[in-house]
């Protein structure tokens, strides 16, 4: 046998490949057997294991739940109750039996937990799906017909059914109304503003027991997959503008989101100080032309020098939360419009030294316009999303364009384009140190100070405290 084994060592000091060969051949079956193993379902903790998730507290949450997630510190945070979800309003049991805490998802017993859990799975796979969006419950309209053109009425009624109908139709929005299903666009008669409670809603379907479809004065409301077209042309004006408009903002602060949002509401391309190559292939066409061309409804800047600031004649200026902004930006530099800076970079010196330089320039970037711009609307990017139709009436109005309120409320629909960051990234650290917080809220105040001076709203509450 000793004898064999030193032949075996001669045989592989002399022919190093085959050694390696071997050992290759080695481990590539070993991990063959490993995946085989995933394949057929091998659980990948032993069952006498304790589960993480199941030994946390009730209720508790994760720290910086704002903050995004980067790279493998990336996790998916629970869904919240403003998330998007596909069905309306659960149906609650009127039994004795039922108290609060049994209200909630997993302590119904039998078949009704049994609808319940596979519902929450059918949500989850059709959102993926890109399939219909709940909207919430409204009221019906007062001119049916002509706030919503197209009814049928369904005896077997469900969400699937209603909104296949208003898809094959070609409308975005699908109504439910009992046994009635409703089809149209939003408009002047049927503006999605006014938002009742869900409970006026609650009424089963007559096709699928655990879903709610209305009632005959108070509506379940879809957005199907159907785009809304209303808004979606878009022109350089027809004549050269008489005016210079910026639309400015500090970086990170939603400028991109903004120009989508103006192009949408009035029709007309944007423009910009700059150019980027990116951005035209998306679509925004008044990138190539030069600032001073005039055939742009308003001009993307994010220059805060006197001179740069009074060569425009009025501007609609943009403000976000520094903290959000800084992030924003970062990432941007990092990642690209719609990406995220590495672990890396957030970890390096890059973030330290990003802060140093780009914190004061939040700040300096709205004392300047405020104090050199000509007819400046200040725009908060918090109330942007928050009120939307409102904030973008103010802003088309600046703008000097007549635009109807159909087309804006087209643009609610379509409001995210394809510039917005997934919210699923959370950062698991606040990546602010005390030293770099203690001087961002001193930009703030200095900022809201210099707003108020104005008679002009101060920074919204949500950036304090820190």
């Amino acid at each position: 046998m000793a004898k064999l084994w030193v032949k075996f060592q001669r045989y592989f000091r002399r022919k190093p490949v085959r050694f390696f060969t071997l050992v290759a051949l080695y481990l590539t079956a070993g991990s063959l057997v490993f995946l085989h193993s995933g394949f057929v379902g091998q659980p990948a903790v032993a069952e006498n294991e304790p589960n993480p998730a199941a030994s946390a507290p009730e209720g508790a949450e994760l720290p910086y739940q704002d903050l995004l997630h980067l790279e493998r510190g990336f996790r998916e945070t629970p869904e919240s109750p403003n998330a998007v979800r596909r069905y309306g309003p659960w149906l609650k049991s009127t039994s004795s039996k039922d108290s609060p805490e049994r209200g909630r998802l997993g302590d119904y017993g039998g078949t009704w937990s049994r609808a319940l859990k596979g519902r929450v799975l059918r949500e989850k796979e059709e959102e993926r799906d890109g399939s219909a969006i709940f909207r919430g419950c409204f009221h019906r309209p007062d001119n049916l017909s002509l706030a919503l053109p197209v009814t049928a009425m369904m005896l077997n009624m469900s969400v699937d059914k209603c909104v296949d109908l208003c898809t094959e139709k070609e409308y975005p929005l699908a109504a439910l109304g009992g046994k009635a299903c409703h089809c149209g666009f939003p408009n002047t008669r049927f503006r999605l503003h006014d938002q009742e409670d869900e409970q006026l809603c609650a009424q089963k379907c007559g096709g699928e027991e655990y879903e709610s479809c209305g009632t005959a004065n108070y509506f379940i409301v879809y957005q199907t997959q159907v785009q809304d077209n209303r808004c979606m042309d878009r022109r350089f004006l027809p004549g050269q503008s008489k005016e210079l408009i910026a639309l400015a903002s500090f970086p990170g602060a939603g400028n991109t989101w903004a120009r989508h949002l103006i192009e949408l509401a009035t029709g007309f391309y944007t423009g910009s100080y700059y150019f980027d190559g990116s951005l035209y292939n998306k679509g925004f066409r008044g990138e190539r032309d030069h600032w001073r061309s005039g055939r742009t409804i308003c001009i993307k800047t994010h220059e805060s020098g006197q001179k740069e600031i009074e060569a425009f004649d009025a501007a609609i200026l943009l403000i976000r939360n520094p903290y959000k902004a800084l992030m924003a930006e970062f990432n941007r530099k990092y990642g690209g419009h719609i990406g995220f800076a590495s672990q890396a970079h957030w970890k390096g010196k890059e973030w330290p030294e990003f802060v140093k330089n780009y914190a004061p320039w939040w700040a300096t970037h709205t004392l300047d316009w405020l104090k050199y711009g000509k007819k400046v609307l200040v725009v908060h990017f918090e109330d942007l999303k928050q009120d939307l139709f409102t904030q973008l009436e103010r802003m088309v109005s600046l703008l000097d364009v007549d635009v109807v309120e159909d087309r804006l409320l087209c643009v609610e629909g379509q409001k995210d384009g394809n510039f917005k960051r997934s919210g699923l990234r959370k950062l698991e650290y606040d990546p602010y140190t005390p030293e770099m917080q203690n001087t961002i809220n001193s930009y703030i105040k200095m900022v809201d100070r210099a707003l108020k001076l104005r008679n002009l709203t101060g920074v919204p509450d949500d950036y304090y405290p820190r």
